[in-house]
């Protein structure tokens, strides 16, 4: 009943954060020669497949654990329409990795991406229980299954991202991501802003398997727990190149460093180490397909990968989360608005108390699934 009431309550803040902010803040001018807008005037309707995935590794040295979830694909239809934008995913068992062979995983994953005026905003929030070590046959020794499953693991990132773009008269962010844009000529902007990350791994037992084949690994640390706060700058460029106007490549690439604090924990021995150190964050999407003034046929890639100090001298961590999604969508003109402007409400009093709830929710998800 939490797992509904908090996914229900959820899906209600996402559409009033996307709308709000789309409201309350004056939307730039658009360069007609090289963008047309289609968010006054059309509903957006589209069907997808979507892939999500959140990695985790271990790094000492050239050696690596590397622990996986059993990613699943979700088969969806939403709709875009003035300052609504939907999606309804469904979870398809048939396109799973073999459970038997990678375990069963659970989780809650929501990663939202909004173009906010001259603003790009990203946030993730993923919590998942149950991974499989996909690199088992090189680090453990004498294993004869083919992976070793680690239902018990689970992770939380928290992760909030905000960047500039300079040149958004000429460039559309939307174009590729919310089919709400149509850029006709290719152009880019310079990126710069910074993030906030937050991840937290538990295991009911060491981290790092006893049976490890690398000497020394983290010491032979027995830690279970792990936590990483971390702040940082970033910079980048995004380019999109148009072929005849209806085909597009769209290229995005970030990133920075910051300040993280890392805490690895044994909670068994109540052991707990903590240090400050070195935060890099790195960004990367892509999208290309047909974009005209009816249809929009493409896919679109996000990744972020943060790498974290730990306490351990010359060792790090590595999280990584994103999706890749197809997309099919049409835009239909209406000859009547849906929503009479008489009835839209303003965003500025909204907005703050939706995105902080929307924030404190995927927090609790990591204690509610």
């Amino acid at each position: 009943m939490k797992r509904i009431s908090l996914l229900l309550i959820t899906l209600f803040l996402f559409t009033t954060v996307k709308g709000q902010i789309l409201i309350s803040i004056p939307r730039t001018d658009k360069d007609t020669a090289y963008i047309t807008d289609f968010y006054k005037k059309h509903l957006i309707i589209r069907a997808y497949e979507s892939t999500k995935f959140n990695n985790y590794k271990l790094i000492d040295g050239h050696n690596q654990l590397i622990y996986k979830p059993n990613d699943h694909n979700n088969l969806g239809l939403g709709f875009n329409y003035r300052f609504i934008s939907l999606n309804l995913g469904f979870y398809d068992p048939g396109l799973d990795k073999n459970t038997g062979i990678y375990g069963r995983t659970h989780d809650f994953d929501l990663q939202t991406h909004l173009y906010v005026h001259k603003f790009i905003i990203d946030v993730y929030g993923a919590f998942y229980h149950g991974y499989y070590l996909s690199n088992t046959g090189a680090a453990i020794t004498n294993y004869n299954d083919h992976v070793m499953l680690r239902p018990d693991i689970s992770t939380g990132n928290i992760t909030l991202e905000f960047q500039y773009v300079f040149n958004d008269q000429h460039f559309s962010y939307n174009a590729p991501f919310y089919q709400n844009e149509l850029q006709k000529k290719s152009a880019g902007s310079f990126l710069l802003g910074g993030g906030i990350y937050h991840t937290t791994i538990k295991g009911d037992s060491a981290l790092v398997p006893s049976n490890i084949v690398y000497q020394d690994f983290f010491h032979n640390s027995g830690f279970n727990n792990a936590k990483n706060n971390g702040i940082g700058f970033n910079a980048g460029y995004a380019y999109t190149f148009v072929i005849k106007k209806v085909f597009f490549i769209t290229a995005y690439l970030s990133g920075g460093c910051g300040i993280n604090g890392a805490t690895l924990s044994n909670t068994y021995s109540n052991q707990s180490d903590e240090k400050a150190g070195l935060e890099l964050n790195l960004s990367e999407k892509f999208a290309g397909g047909y974009n005209s003034d009816k249809y929009f046929i493409g896919i679109t890639y996000t990744r972020l990968v943060t790498t974290d100090n730990t306490t351990e001298q010359g060792a790090r961590q590595e999280i990584s989360t994103g999706n890749f999604r197809f997309t099919v969508a049409k835009r239909l003109r209406l000859k009547k608005a849906l929503i009479p402007k008489s009835e839209l409400i303003p965003g500025e009093a909204i907005f703050p108390a939706a995105f902080a709830a929307q924030i404190w929710l995927m927090w609790k998800g990591n204690t509610v699934l």
